[in-house]
């Protein structure tokens, strides 16, 4: 797609221009004439969305894309050539300069190319006649998925017996006011197969006399809507009655909306009815129905079934069920029903049959379709085994689920689309952590300040515009929720369903944004074919040509394969000056040299995560626009990073040694995020005793010696710090004051305890989330009156705690209590089921003692208690 590549140019061409103008030095006329130029194409790819099945209009955006991306290449190579001219010495910028010279030259002459481009891009378009309207072959197959997408979802699906009673249950809850239930999921579950379960079945006929079913899907036409709603509530008679003449239905719009919804409201007044309004994906098809359907308090119903939340939310849905993918046993019914006709499987083919079928993960769609490509098949061994060795991935079965699947992605906003298709770049059943997506999505300048859209207008800072981006995902039941953050419920790690990331790496591929490698022999030529990001899944080692080249444009490189570790391969990087991204863990880090890694021609870096490196040399301070650096295991770290003025998370997990600046230094940094190990905790007190972090919101630190706590009181003058994490033996002291008075959330891990350590703590007005882990020293828990306030989370685990009492006033907002393998606790105070915030409490690998005196626990105020078995 051309949208995220000139909107990205447009996004960060001012940038340059303000900020680097130094950099553009020469050239900034032509680069200015550039950027108004993109702005006029960037309004004809927004006035084209939703239009680009013509091929014409592909074509179209195909070569936009392919002149954004030269521009992006022109400049970046210019300002990287700029920059490291300044780093030369004067001899050597003299011995230098007619190449600095004929780089000037080269690049105003790349901007005349590139404009010449464009102009022939306006020609092209005029010419032949490539319009934004939308032709009859669009609207033919937009109407074909439609047909197909309903023949699909409206096959019988196992697994929806308990479902449909559980949504039944919802339905007949008893209450007389008008309420809407809604079902939820991605596409392919079978939520229009579940709905019409419901729909047809004797105990809902009975429960509302009168039923109405309305399809409305991404193409939603207002008067067909309700003319389909008319004619399930109107004998044929009062329904022709409507219109003049017979050929009128056809021209409903002789009708206005208006009228038909009032016709409706009047057929409905005074029933009890259940409506269905299947496949709603905008909240304005909303808007135009609500005022159709009264309310005469006698139990009627409206359930609607939408991929997206964010619409069942507006709708005021006071139920919600959340259609799950199916597990093994149902997707092996659902597999050999459909290819055995109800008859048994052969005991020969059901293990090999099993096996094929688990490539669907639980999608009923994709068992449907690859049922329905088995059967046509010869039923035996030889046949099946074949089908399993060669995938189903290019068959034209499989397009079917990817047509429908795509819908979804159809109907993203565009700044939505990029941030989805990134999960391209992740391993298959890969657990994502919502920060790395998050902060990948900024260094790609994929976030934006002020972004339109956002409903929070405080959301100023980019990581919560770009959380807002991954609930809307997640509302869109594009991305599953893998866990969740105890302080606020937002994601915390999240995965992709294997189709959807199938779609995620088909459209990627089609725009030439990114290629996954899984091949070894397919390296070189994934990288000489200049993919704008490039993600490896394979072993990368001497099989890489480490030839220098300045045309090789891919901006971002990801390795999660295993890596051949011998010292040549860390100079793949000489390949890649224009990266942005540089993110290498686990086994895939192919630049475990015995050398530090040279990086100083990479100044366009933003994000940099390794999982070992022998050095971060000096040369960092050459990276002026890195904002994020992750150092797994290293031997040391230059102080040049502390001089880094975009760089605002640092993560040096197991360092041996890091460099600080000296005490007279007093630059401020504009740091958010520090994480130490627990080998640094000298460096960290020298760190905290010059006081440069004024910005600093989270900070993660640790020592196994147990005079860090003189460290501690240097914490008191953070006062953006919300977040602390301290790791190590050491004591904490017996006064409150020394902690910065914004702390929401402190970790504590293999720490020596305090007679007071909890009513010290407690004196955190705005603590919200307190976890204690792991100390071998016995702990009195005894909380006072006004103790944790604010507190809503509190776990304990691996301690040996005693609870003696709990007074009242003491812990008010307590929502969620975890003790988990906490041998030593043998009763909770009765006090805590009596909270008002009705508290939800896991109980954990408990003693015997601890489960029998929770047996007769009498729950007050609607509070949860979770019993684990005991162990």
């Amino acid at each position: 797609m051309a949208d995220p590549a000139v909107s990205f140019l447009l996004q960060n061409l001012p940038r340059l221009l303000n900020d680097e103008f130094n950099l553009l030095s020469g050239v900034e006329d032509k680069v200015n004439s550039l950027y108004n130029e993109l702005k006029f194409i960037d309004i004809f790819l927004k006035n084209s969305m939703g239009k680009r099945n013509n091929q014409f209009v592909k074509e179209l955006m195909n070569q936009i894309r392919d002149v954004a991306h030269k521009a992006e290449d022109a400049v970046d190579i210019y300002t990287a050539n700029v920059s490291r001219h300044r780093q030369r010495n004067m001899l050597s910028k003299l011995f230098h300069m007619k190449k600095h010279v004929m780089v000037l030259h080269e690049v105003d002459a790349e901007i005349e190319k590139i404009k010449k481009s464009i102009n022939e891009i306006y020609i092209n378009k005029e010419r032949y006649d490539i319009t934004n309207d939308s032709n009859s072959e669009e609207v033919a197959a937009a109407e074909s998925l439609r047909e197909r997408r309903k023949d699909v979802e409206e096959k019988e699906v196992v697994g929806l017996v308990d479902d449909s009673r559980v949504v039944i249950e919802k339905l007949d809850d008893g209450d007389s006011d008008l309420k809407v239930v809604s079902i939820i999921g991605m596409g392919g579950l079978g939520k229009t197969t579940l709905a019409r379960k419901i729909y047809n079945s004797n105990l809902v006929n009975n429960l509302f006399p009168f039923r109405v079913w309305g399809y409305v899907s991404n193409d939603y036409r207002p008067q067909e809507l309700f003319l389909s709603f008319l004619r399930c509530l109107l004998s044929k008679f009062e329904y022709d009655a409507l219109f003049k003449k017979k050929e009128d239905e056809d021209e409903a719009i002789a009708m206005s909306e208006e009228k038909l919804k009032k016709k409706l409201e009047e057929c409905l007044k005074g029933k009890k009815y259940l409506i269905v309004l299947d496949d709603i994906w905008k909240t304005e098809v909303w808007d135009a129905v609500k005022s159709a359907f009264p309310d005469d308090e006698n139990g009627s119903r409206i359930l609607i079934t939408s991929r997206i939340q964010e619409v069942t939310h507006y709708t005021g849905s006071t139920s919600q069920f959340n259609l799950p993918l199916l597990n093994k046993e149902e997707s092996w019914e659902l597999f050999s029903r459909k290819v055995f006709g109800g008859k048994m499987c052969p005991s020969d083919l059901e293990s090999l049959g099993k096996s094929i079928v688990e490539s669907c993960k639980g999608l009923p769609l994709a068992i449907e379709v690859l049922a329905g490509l088995v059967a046509k098949k010869e039923k035996s061994q030889r046949e099946w085994l074949r089908m399993k060795n060669i995938s189903w991935q290019l068959t034209k079965d499989k397009f079917e689920v990817m047509d429908i699947l795509k819908l979804s992605y159809d109907n993203l906003p565009q700044r939505l689309k990029t941030c989805f298709l990134y999960f391209a770049i992740y391993p298959e059943d890969y657990e994502i952590s919502a920060r790395d997506v998050i902060q990948l999505w900024i260094a790609e300048g994929f976030i934006q300040p002020n972004e339109a859209g956002i409903p929070s207008a405080g959301a100023t800072e980019l990581e919560d515009i770009a959380d807002y981006y991954l609930d809307e995902l997640v509302d869109r039941s594009l991305v599953q929720v893998a866990s969740r953050r105890s302080i606020d419920g937002g994601v915390k790690t999240c995965r992709i369903h294997d189709h959807l990331r199938d779609l995620c790496l088909s459209e990627s591929k089609s725009d030439k944004c990114l290629e996954v490698c899984m091949e070894v022999n397919k390296i070189d030529s994934l990288i000489n074919a200049n993919p704008r990001r490039l993600s490896f899944h394979c072993k990368v080692g001497s099989n890489v040509s480490t030839e220098e080249s300045n045309r090789l444009c891919t901006r971002s490189l990801f390795f999660f394969g295993s890596a051949d570790c011998r010292d040549h391969r860390r100079d793949i990087l000489k390949r890649f000056k224009l990266a942005r991204v540089l993110y290498s863990i686990g086994n895939g880090n192919p630049f475990c040299a015995s050398k530090p890694i040279d990086m100083k021609a990479m100044i366009h870096l933003r994000y940099v995560n390794i999982a070992y490196v022998k050095d971060i040399p000096a040369s960092i301070r050459n990276l002026c626009n890195l904002e994020m650096l992750d150092v797994g295991r290293a031997d040391t770290v230059s102080r040049e990073i502390w001089k880094l003025k975009r760089l605002k998370h640092i993560y040096l997990r197991d360092v041996k040694r890091v460099e600080v600046l000296p005490e007279s230094h007093k630059i401020k940094v504009n740091l958010q995020t520090l994480h130490f190990g627990t080998e640094n905790h000298q460096e960290v007190c020298l760190l905290l005793k010059i006081d440069i972090f004024s910005q600093l919101k989270k900070l993660a630190m640790g020592s196994q010696h147990s005079s860090f706590h003189n460290a501690l009181p240097s914490l008191s003058h953070l006062s953006n710090l919300y977040k602390l994490k301290i790791i190590g033996n050491f004591r904490l002291p017996s006064y409150a004051n020394i902690f910065p008075t914004n702390l929401t959330k402190i970790i504590l891990e293999r720490f020596g305890c305090i007679a007071d350590m909890f009513s010290t703590l407690g004196q955190l007005h705005n603590l919200q989330v307190l976890k204690a882990i792991n100390s071998d020293e016995v702990l009195d828990l005894k909380f006072s009156a006004g103790d944790f306030p604010q507190l809503q989370v509190f776990q304990m685990s691996c301690l040996k705690v005693r609870w003696q009492t709990l007074e009242k006033g003491a812990l008010p907002q307590l929502r969620h209590l975890v003790i988990d393998s906490c041998k030593c606790l043998a009763r909770l105070p009765e006090q805590l089921w009596c909270l008002s915030s009705s508290p939800e409490v896991h109980v954990l690998r408990a003693d015997n003692l601890l489960v029998y005196s929770l047996r007769d626990v009498e729950l007050k105020n609607g509070g949860k208690l979770i019993i684990s078995e005991a162990q």
